[in-house]
């Protein structure tokens, strides 16, 4: 019995040794971090600037503009949501529908290719389609697309 209690203390100290050698040497990685060197007046900066940057973007989601969007949503019959579309075919553009739908991916619009159509949405609100248009224009000089209603 004694030699069982002699073997689990000599267990829990050796434990215990590995576990401060653990401490001590992240406690020295820490250490050689800039972290390490950040004052008061440092983390009070960073917080400040996460204030400002939460307040900026409470202020381009605000809830009025919440509501004016909520406003162009409409429902069908049974309760879903109408959502719209911008459909382009590869007879409105010279360039291949593909291009296009690579970059208005990476701008953030939904897109769909299906053979000769690039489908763009769908959208609840068709404001966001309006962007879409904007961004057409400018990088394709593309003319205004005609927002249609989507019929799955």
């Amino acid at each position: 019995m004694r030699e069982i209690f002699k073997n689990i203390l000599g267990i829990l100290i050796l434990a215990t040794l590995a576990y401060v050698v653990f401490v001590s040497f992240n406690v020295y990685q820490f250490t050689k971090t800039d972290e390490s060197k950040i004052t008061s007046e440092g983390y009070s900066q960073q917080i400040n600037l996460l204030k400002e940057g939460l307040e900026n973007a409470e202020n381009n989601f605000s809830k009025t503009s919440i509501e004016d969007s909520s406003k162009n949503v409409g429902i069908n019959f049974d309760g879903t949501p109408i959502v719209w579309v911008i459909e382009l075919e590869q007879s409105q553009v010279e360039i291949s529908l593909e291009n296009i739908e690579n970059e208005l991916f990476d701008q953030g619009f939904m897109t769909f290719l299906n053979q000769d159509r690039l489908i763009i949405g769908p959208y609840i609100d068709k404001s966001s389609l309006e962007l879409v248009n904007a961004f057409l224009n400018d990088n394709y000089n593309l003319l205004e697309q005609d927002i249609i209603e989507w019929k799955n």
